[in-house]
């Protein structure tokens, strides 16, 4: 199939939505939660196997299954999906919240504030905890891929994060409590 589609064989890649279409929907599903609708799913399967047809080239058979590199993409595809409607849902939250609670300048501000800080903190992180936080956290990457690319165990890897979230917390808390001792 995958070189009948790096052949420009439409049939091949109609045997692949055929083969593989459904599985992706679920996927796709799955990472929406939810949050997008049924298009939506459809979108990023459709998105997938464009990219796939597209992106032929870059398939290596040796690092994977052609089924395995179809769901990668499809996951990244509703990734991003899920962060495109997460922020449009967040500022039309935030706009509603604004208006309706009446929140100050002030209020959205110090919001803004503190997610700075909070990304100045995970950029300090060393490797390869910034790139597992990162990848865990903001691309929802499950601890076993994470630990298969970064050659750790699973237990390493939830070690790890555990550690970020703990640092995190610490640096956040002395932010706060700095703070109020300089305004003494």
């Amino acid at each position: 199939m995958v070189e009948r589609i790096r052949k420009r064989d439409t049939r091949a890649l109609e045997e692949a939505i055929d083969a593989y279409g459904l599985a992706l929907k679920a996927l796709v599903t799955r990472i929406l939660s939810g949050r997008g609708s049924a298009e939506d799913a459809e979108e990023c399967v459709s998105d997938a196997f464009l990219a796939a047809w597209h992106d032929i080239d870059k398939y290596d058979g040796q690092r994977g299954s052609f089924r395995t590199w179809l769901y990668t993409i499809a996951k990244y595809k509703a990734l991003d999906k899920r962060r495109q409607i997460s922020r449009l849902t967040n500022a039309a939250s935030l706009q509603e919240d604004t208006h309706i609670a009446g929140a100050s300048a002030e209020q959205q501000a110090m919001s803004s504030e503190t997610e700075r800080e909070l990304i100045d903190l995970i950029r300090k992180f060393g490797e390869p905890d910034r790139s597992l936080f990162w990848l865990r956290y903001f691309y929802y990457e499950e601890l076993e891929q994470l630990a298969q690319l970064f050659g750790l165990t699973k237990k390493a890897v939830e070690n790890r994060l555990y550690r970020c979230r703990v640092a995190l917390r610490q640096a956040l808390h002395m932010t706060e409590k700095g703070d109020g001792v300089n305004e003494e």
